[in-house]
């Protein structure tokens, strides 16, 4: 699916909570959240049966959307868990809503291909939420060690640093061997391994 984009809505996420959700209640927002600029839900989807006598079938799948705002347009792009989208900061509270991506195909929701690529989305939101958690705990002092070398502007490498408190600063550390400050990206801090 393409980027959509419209006059700019008063509420965007209640835009979009709208969107997914239809009149006849087969889709039914459960839980959304924006985050950043990135749209997460966990959308409940109820198929009826494929005879009269068949019950409903009824699965709980994750949207991403990306969105845009400028000149007075709101721009999105939709996509689902099975994509494998890059955005992978969905809260946990959405994830543990979805349906276990095996049942997905059992139900023939998903191919295998899809339950990969949702398996290692729903994995890559949670070692960011669990980073998330790691980085808030971090206090001045705190030496975390990276398992690669990290190279900063003026050729400085460094896998050791030490976190320093800088007045409305975050994530600024001082590389070991160094003086100079630098700052270090929520990937690098996921991938860090906490020093005694």
């Amino acid at each position: 699916m393409g980027t959509m984009c419209i006059p700019m809505p008063v509420d965007k996420k209640a835009y979009l909570d709208d969107n997914y959700s239809s009149a006849d209640g087969s889709h039914i927002v459960l839980k959304s959240s924006f985050v950043g600029s990135t749209y997460y839900a966990a959308v409940r989807v109820t198929r009826r049966g494929e005879s009269d006598g068949e019950p409903p079938v009824t699965f709980t799948l994750g949207a991403v959307v990306k969105t845009n705002s400028m000149q007075g347009e709101f721009c999105y792009k939709s996509m689902d868990e099975s994509m494998g989208p890059y955005e992978s900061q969905c809260p946990i509270g959405i994830l543990m809503l979805l349906t276990p991506t095996d049942e997905l195909v059992r139900l023939s929701v998903f191919s295998e291909t899809s339950r990969e690529r949702a398996s290692d989305w729903r994995e890559r939101c949670r070692k960011h939420a669990e980073g998330k958690k790691r980085r808030a705990r971090l206090k001045e002092g705190d030496r975390i060690k990276l398992p690669y070398k990290v190279r900063f502007v003026g050729g400085l490498e460094a896998d050791t640093f030490t976190k320093v408190n800088l007045p409305r600063r975050r994530n600024v550390f001082r590389p070991e061997g160094g003086s100079s400050f630098v700052r270090l990206t929520s990937q690098h801090l996921d991938d860090a391994e906490l020093l005694a």
